[in-house]
């Protein structure tokens, strides 16, 4: 299945889609020669006798840190160290504040790496003293004039900042941090509330608690115990944060006083509230006379990038909200499962090939539309979250959400395709046929979008055209040989697979079958996701004689003589397949093996029994 897998969540969430393009034009396409003369001097600088020149030096460094080039040269001068030892314990706040800000930058630019070496150096000891300090502060900040309120609120953002990084990294960091740092959702819960801290300060604080409390009972529990956020005036980004918590919530303890429902309607009004093409525009870096200018983080950005995080976090949510649907659907079909029945000599072999879609039609039928959460996706979320892939910043993560609703819908309500899908389906089809730029995750996205559309057999599917299909085999052959690239071919495989069935158009399902024919064909050199793709495709299109293309395509083809022929290289790729480092794949690839033995045996009685009848 297409199914968009969990989204990882960490602080990268905050890092605005629109840098990309903004460190491309500062580093151009060459790797600058000063990179090393720039970082050298700027590390000697944190150790200067004068606090301004090393004040200067970290606040230099954390904006260039944005750079990967200068990023690496500052690396390799034992920045990290260099921040640990000396600035961390300088005398001088402001040098405290900016090398937490380096720290953070690092972090969230170098991911597990920067964080693992962080976590060893006991980074979680220098934050603790820090935050008995902060807490004080802010209980007496009435006292402090602005220029304390600023340097408070920094440090504030960069600490919680650096944490949620180094929480979302990995589950042993963010364990480590659960229990080294007792106090630490209640001091976030305390700043939310807290009318005189201001609103960025609070989209980091509810980042942290977000972040750090996925699939984490012993901090949710102390959220659960310190009360939950219920205030208005919270800004929208916060709100969306809170809305992730309180999903983690429901889905760690499964609690009754989590209405999911209420989650999914306040993340819908939540997107349908916010301006984004005006909060992009405000967010496009500046140009003039061709030089990118720096950033101004006044108000007005601040609001325009707390809206970009608030979608990027509801399409998030949305995302996992589905999945969540389907698997534990799943489950509970498997529950209801009886026994298997023994073997039966008599049955047709092609019993045991049924369709994957049609079996779960069987037991839709009892939920259908019924489910609440279902219905409010299907009817109220879907339009909204289409109107996100128009903008290019956010279209993978809509193109992701979109794709785990439709495999959603799929599970539950058997002929939604007939009437929500084909402006979906057109829309879709033409962006990935027809967008030069896509990027591959956006492609990915795509595919998997009209895989699930097509797998509801609507009847528009039936119009796409050979060009169309010639296409989508051009993406596939462009696609790339990355794990990420793969992903994306698995889907073109079972989106083209779709397509085969419900065509009256002869000529789509052959060249449709061809293509799969050519996959299977090279085992040898092809993934098996792909081949097991392919020959589940094959099976499916060709499961019945009295199909209009069968004689046309399958028997002159030579269909099953080819197939008979690569049973032994089909049996030896799931061979090859370690169970122990993946089950999954291993099992399909041994169920692709038992049912091409199926299929050969039935497509050969069903031959002999039509020459019978002759």
């Amino acid at each position: 299945m297409g199914k968009a897998k969990k989204l990882s969540r960490n602080s990268l969430l905050r890092v605005s889609a629109l840098r990309g393009s903004r460190a491309q034009a500062v580093t151009g396409p060459s790797t600058p020669p000063s990179a090393q003369e720039q970082a050298i001097p700027l590390v000697k600088k944190l150790s200067s006798v004068d606090p301004k020149d090393r004040v200067l030096a970290a606040s230099a460094i954390a904006n260039l840190i944005e750079n990967p080039v200068i990023r690496r040269a500052l690396l390799k001068e034992k920045l990290v160290q260099t921040i640990l030892e000396q600035s961390l314990t300088d005398s001088s706040e402001e040098v405290i504040v900016e090398g937490f800000g380096v720290l953070r930058n690092l972090a969230l630019e170098e991911g597990y790496d920067v964080c693992v070496f962080l976590w060893r150096k006991d980074i979680l000891a220098i934050v603790l003293s820090y935050l008995g300090k902060i807490q004080t502060n802010v209980a007496y900040l009435k006292d402090s004039n602005a220029a304390q309120k600023t340097l408070l609120f920094n440090l504030i953002e960069n600490i919680l900042s650096l944490l949620t990084s180094l929480g979302g990294s990995s589950d042993d960091i963010c364990e480590s941090i659960v229990s080294r740092l007792p106090d630490l959702p209640i001091f976030v819960l305390d700043l939310l509330v807290n009318p005189t801290i201001p609103d960025f300060v609070k989209v980091i604080a509810a980042e942290n608690l977000y972040v750090l409390s996925e699939a984490n009972a012993a901090y949710i529990d102390k959220i659960q115990c310190s009360g939950f956020i219920s205030d208005g005036k919270l800004g929208v980004a916060v709100k969306m944060y809170l809305s992730g918590v309180e999903y983690n919530i429901f889905e760690t303890s499964r609690t009754a006083s989590i209405d999911l429902l209420d989650v999914v309607r306040s993340v819908n009004e939540g997107l349908q509230a916010i301006d984004i093409n005006k909060a992009i525009e405000v967010m496009q870096p500046t140009t003039i006379d061709g030089v990118v200018q720096p950033t101004i983080y006044d108000d007005n950005y601040r609001s325009a990038q707390n809206s970009f995080v608030a979608v990027q976090v509801g399409l998030e949510l949305l995302t996992e909200i589905s999945e969540d649907l389907v698997m534990r659907s799943q489950h509970g079909r498997q529950n209801r499962q009886t026994e298997p029945e023994e073997d039966n000599d008599d049955q047709d072999d092609m019993d045991i090939l049924e369709d994957e879609n049609e079996m779960v039609v069987e037991d839709e039928t009892v939920d259908g539309v019924d489910n609440p959460m279902v219905a409010l996706l299907l009817e109220t979320v879907l339009p909204v979250v289409t109107e996100f892939v128009e903008f290019k910043e956010l279209r993978s993560r809509a193109l992701q959400a979109l794709n785990n609703m439709t495999w959603t819908f799929n599970s539950f309500v058997p002929h939604w395709g007939n009437s929500k899908a084909r402006s979906l389906w057109s829309r879709i089809l033409r962006l990935l046929l027809s967008s030069d730029d896509l990027d591959l995750e956006s492609r990915t996205g795509s595919a998997g979008v009209l895989w699930a559309c097509g797998k509801v057999k609507p009847k528009f599917v039936s119009e796409i055209s050979v060009n169309d299909v010639r296409r989508l085999i051009r993406e596939f052959q462009q696609g790339g040989e990355t794990p990420e690239a793969l992903e994306f071919k698995v889907r073109i495989v079972g989106l083209l697979g779709t397509l085969a069935l419900p065509h009256v158009d002869i000529d789509v399902t052959k060249e449709i079958s061809i293509f799969l024919l050519t996959q299977v064909l090279s085992t040898q050199h092809k993934p098996p996701e792909i081949v097991i793709e392919a020959l589940n495709a094959i099976y499916d299109i060709f499961a019945d004689m009295t199909y209009p293309f069968d004689d046309e395509i399958f028997v002159k083809g030579e269909f099953l003589n080819h197939l008979m022929k690569i049973q032994p290289q089909v049996k030896q790729m799931a061979k090859k397949i370690d169970r122990r480092k993946n089950l999954q794949l291993r099992t399909k690839a041994d169920e692709v093996v038992v049912n091409l033995q199926r299929f050969v045996a039935y497509k050969i009685k069903e031959r002999k029994g039509l020459l019978n009848k002759q």
